[in-house]
């Protein structure tokens, strides 16, 4: 009984530090480093080569999640867009227009920054 009890309880807490770990509260764009401020804890991007183009139109429609942690207007992690096959990394807190760039391969999608000019 105690042990399932502990068990569950492991489970519910470590799930919550997970959920609050990937939920992104704010992004900072200083020089050429894009800081993801999580509830807890951060994670850096290095904007070397980041080429800002206007946002995709398929980035917004027929999008799943396969990977992050989505809650209301916050969404973080890696996004299919299941007609394109696109693949987008999301970092949205919910605040201000989104902004798309691209650094290699990997095509990212923010919120609550000021982009460099365009660079097409």
């Amino acid at each position: 009984m105690w042990i399932s009890t502990i068990a569950g309880v492991l489970i519910v807490l470590g799930t919550v530090l997970l959920v609050l770990s990937t939920l992104p509260t704010s992004n900072k764009l200083e020089g050429n480093k894009l800081t993801v401020h999580f509830i807890i804890g951060k994670k850096v991007i290095d904007m070397t080569g980041a080429k800002f183009l206007p946002v995709p139109e398929d980035v917004s429609r027929n999008i799943i999640r396969v990977g992050g942690t989505s809650l209301g207007n916050k969404h973080s992690g890696n996004f299919l867009n299941t007609k394109t096959k696109n693949k987008y990394l999301f970092y949205l807190t919910g605040k201000g227009p989104k902004v798309y760039f691209v650094i290699g391969d990997k095509k990212y999608l923010v919120d609550d920054i000021t982009p460099p000019a365009m660079n097409n």
